[in-house]
């Protein structure tokens, strides 16, 4: 039944529109300074579905594509940038929620990422470390 609401709600291709502490967030997460200059210039685009019991988000972003196999109420394994992550997926409250945190790599920080459906947006707040520096990115819906 989750898996149907997030198809209907979350389903379809969405484009950045507007970003909040992004290179501030990018910062945290020890990202140089070109690396938070291109990505803080680019506009990328997500597409989300369902695919094999699982929410499948593909991100693109010109330079940097990622795509997440996100099996909800159950642990899984993912490389983000080189680094292993142990993350949790779940779906409460019309949102879709996922908790990373390193396995072997003490510089890197946990993360916590809550997307949810406000007006017809698709808006992805980002919370990264022991400070809990907050980053909110807004999507636009494409059309089909």
């Amino acid at each position: 039944m989750a898996l149907e609401e997030i198809k209907t709600k979350f389903g379809g291709k969405w484009k950045l529109d507007r970003s909040e502490n992004f290179e501030e967030f990018l910062k945290e997460m020890g990202a140089n300074f070109a690396v938070r200059k291109m990505a803080g210039l680019s506009k990328p685009e997500q597409e989300v579905r369902v695919e094999d019991g699982a929410v499948v988000i593909c991100i693109k972003a010109g330079f940097w594509n990622k795509e997440s196999k996100i099996k909800l109420d159950e642990e899984f394994e993912e490389d983000r940038d080189g680094v292993k992550m142990k993350c949790f997926g779940k779906y409460e409250n019309g949102q879709l929620i996922v908790d990373s945190k390193p396995i072997d790599n003490k510089d890197f920080k946990p993360q916590h990422v809550v997307r949810e459906i406000i007006d017809d947006e698709m808006v992805m707040r980002m919370v990264v470390g022991d400070n809990y520096l907050t980053c909110t990115r807004v999507f636009k819906r494409l059309p089909q």
